[in-house]
């Protein structure tokens, strides 16, 4: 069995003249992002008064999912309570679900166990400014690359009307919703289901589910 890995957390701290290398990427950033179509009122919405989050950093480089073995890190999340909450809401909604399972033929005792994984039933959706969080990733330098192109699918999300700027919350790394998408995950499986036109990862149930089978179904 393999062992815990013990690895030193890095506490990143920001220099004080990191703020303007900071103002100097986010307007490079902003540059480029509206050379790619993304409107000047989104980009006001979603970055102005940004700043490094210190502790975004931290967790980053913590992760404690990968200081555990995957059966400690199962083990921690599939408890007695998670597992009746389960089947609670297979029961509440049963009638979606099993629609939901007919149409991407995603077992729907498969689908609500990745629920339950990833945000205990929308029980912790997480509570950070999204743009900011990758932001700061992005600016960070250890996965720039990767975060940056969060950050402009984050932006295009909002730009698109699905979910403002202030309300575009979630984890520390990005990640949104029921099902805790990345932004690039959101804008390739995410989609409309309660009729509203907007993709609504946070609040409706439909939305949340379909996509989650449709990730399942196409990535899985």
């Amino acid at each position: 069995m393999l062992k815990f890995l013990f690895l030193l957390a890095v506490l990143a701290t920001f220099p004080a003249h990191a703020q303007t290398r900071f103002d100097d990427w986010l307007a490079a950033f902003r540059q480029e992002a509206a050379a790619q179509g993304i409107s000047a009122a989104t980009l006001d919405a979603a970055l102005t008064g940004i700043t490094p989050v210190e502790r975004v950093v931290q967790l980053d480089r913590r992760q404690p999912e990968f200081l555990q073995t995957f059966s400690d890190y199962l083990r921690a999340r599939v408890t007695a309570s998670r597992v009746v909450r389960g089947r609670a809401l297979l029961a509440e909604h049963a009638a979606l679900l099993d629609a939901v399972e007919q149409q991407y033929g995603v077992p729907k005792s498969v689908l609500v166990s990745f629920w339950g994984l990833e945000t205990n039933y929308g029980s912790t959706l997480g509570n950070h400014n999204i743009p900011a969080s990758l932001a700061t990733l992005a600016y960070d330098g250890r996965r720039s690359a990767f975060f940056r192109g969060q950050l402009l699918d984050a932006l295009r999300i909002i730009d698109a009307g699905h979910v403002s700027a202030i309300d575009m919350k979630g984890s520390w790394a990005g990640a949104m919703g029921h099902m805790q998408f990345m932004p690039s995950t959101y804008r390739a499986y995410a989609l409309d289901r309660d009729g509203d036109t907007r993709i609504d990862l946070w609040q409706s149930i439909p939305d949340a589910t379909h996509s989650g089978a449709n990730y399942l179904k196409r990535a899985g």
